[in-house]
C-alpha cells in the first residue's frame, strides 16, 4: 500500500511539474512582442528581403516579427481596405506612387520622421509625402532572351508587330503595380485617347494579363511568351542568380516609367516604435543593402550600390517626372481600361 501511495505522489508530483513548465514556456512565448509587417510576395518570401532583414532586426529588438503576404503590392491595399485593423498590421511595405493618394484617403496613417536623408537628386521628389518613405525604386521596360530570332522592339508601336501576336505577358493594371506603370507609360507616351487606341490594339498581342508580376514573369520565364514587362534589373538577376546572360532589358525610344516603393505605419499599429525602428533599418546602409541585393531594385541612399554591378544596370532613359496621381484619376483610367479589356469599346 505505501508503494502505491508513493507511486501515485510521484506521478501526480511529475504532471504537476509538466504542466508548470509548460504555462512557463507558454508564457514566456505569449510575452515576446511580435512586429507584424504586411507586405507582397517577393518581399516577403523565402528568397526576398523581408527573411534577411527580419534576421537582422531580431538580432537586437527582443521581439519577433512575423510577415503577412498580400501577393502583389497592387493587393495589398485592397486587403488593407477590407480588413483594416483585423489584418493586424504594424507596418505596410510596398506601396508605391500610385497608391499612396488612395491609402490616404481610405487609412489613417503616422507621420514619419525620417529627418535628411542621403539620398539621390532622382529620389527626392519622392520624399514629398509625410506618411510614406521610399526604400527602394526601379525603372520598367521589356524584357527579352538575346538569342530570339528576330529584331528586338524599340519603341512601343513595334509591339503591335504580328510577329508578337500572343506573346507579350502583361500583368492587369487593376491588381498588379508593373502593370499600372504599363498603362501609365502608354498614356504618358502617347497621350490619353491615343494611348488608349494603343491599348486596345495591344490585347491581341498579350499573351495575358497577369494578376500579378511573378505570374507574369513566370510564363516569360517558361518560354510561354516572348515579351515581359519588368524591371530593367531582371536580367542582372540571372548574369547574378543563374550565371545566364540570354536577357536583355530593352531601350525604348520612349522614356520608361520609374516605380518607387514605399512604406508606411498604419494608425491602428500596436508595436509603433517597432515599426518605425524596422523603417530606420530599411533605410539603414546594411538595410538597404539587403533590400538591393534580395529584391533587385535600386536603393534610395546614396554610397549603397557604387562598385556593384547595379551600378551599371540602369540601360534605359527614364521619366524625368515622378507624378502621383490621385485617386479619382487612377480609378478612372483603370475604368477605361477595363471597358477595353471586357470589349466594350468599338
Amino acid at each position: 500500500m505505501k508503494h502505491f501511495i508513493f507511486f501515485i505522489t510521484v506521478v501526480f508530483v511529475g504532471l504537476f511539474l509538466a504542466l508548470l513548465n509548460r504555462n512557463e514556456k507558454g508564457f514566456n512565448s505569449g510575452s515576446v512582442t511580435t512586429l507584424r509587417v504586411f507586405g507582397y510576395a517577393s518581399f516577403t518570401g523565402r528568397w526576398g528581403a523581408g527573411p534577411l532583414l527580419k534576421e537582422h532586426f531580431e538580432k537586437t529588438c527582443k521581439c519577433k516579427v512575423e510577415f503577412i503576404e498580400g501577393s502583389d503590392s497592387g493587393i495589398l491595399l485592397q486587403r488593407l481596405k477590407i480588413e483594416g485593423e483585423s489584418l493586424g498590421a504594424d507596418l505596410v511595405v510596398g506601396l508605391d506612387q500610385f497608391d499612396l493618394s488612395k491609402a490616404v484617403s481610405e487609412q489613417s496613417w503616422r507621420k514619419l520622421n525620417i529627418g535628411d536623408m542621403p539620398v539621390y537628386d532622382s529620389v527626392k521628389p519622392a520624399l514629398s509625402n509625410s506618411f510614406f518613405v521610399p526604400y527602394d525604386w526601379g525603372a520598367l521596360t521589356f524584357v527579352a532572351r538575346r538569342n530570339d530570332a528576330g529584331r528586338h522592339p524599340s519603341k512601343l508601336d513595334d509591339l503591335l508587330d504580328p510577329v508578337y501576336a500572343k506573346q507579350i505577358a502583361l500583368q492587369d493594371p487593376r491588381t498588379s503595380s508593373p502593370g499600372m506603370q504599363f498603362l501609365y507609360w502608354v498614356i504618358r507616351s502617347k497621350g490619353e485617347d491615343a494611348g488608349f487606341e494603343f491599348l486596345k490594339k495591344m490585347m491581341n498581342q498579350a499573351h495575358s494579363f497577369s494578376p500579378t508580376w511573378s505570374t507574369a514573369y513566370g510564363l516569360f520565364t517558361n518560354k510561354q511568351a516572348s515579351l515581359v514587362y519588368s524591371y530593367v534589373t531582371s536580367p542582372l538577376y540571372h548574369l547574378v542568380e543563374d550565371k545566364d546572360k540570354n536577357f536583355v532589358a530593352l531601350p525604348f525610344v520612349e522614356p520608361s516609367p520609374v516605380q518607387f516603393e514605399f512604406v508606411g505605419i498604419p494608425e491602428f499599429c500596436r508595436h509603433c516604435d517597432l515599426a518605425e525602428q524596422f523603417v530606420n533599418l530599411m533605410l539603414s546602409p546594411e538595410g538597404q543593402k539587403i533590400i538591393m541585393e534580395k529584391n533587385y531594385m535600386f536603393p534610395v541612399m546614396k554610397g549603397v550600390m557604387e562598385g556593384t554591378p547595379f551600378e551599371s544596370a540602369m540601360t534605359v532613359k527614364t521619366m524625368d517626372e515622378v507624378e502621383m496621381l490621385s485617386t479619382s484619376e487612377v480609378d478612372r483610367l483603370l475604368k477605361r481600361w477595363t471597358e477595353i479589356r471586357r470589349g466594350e469599346v468599338n
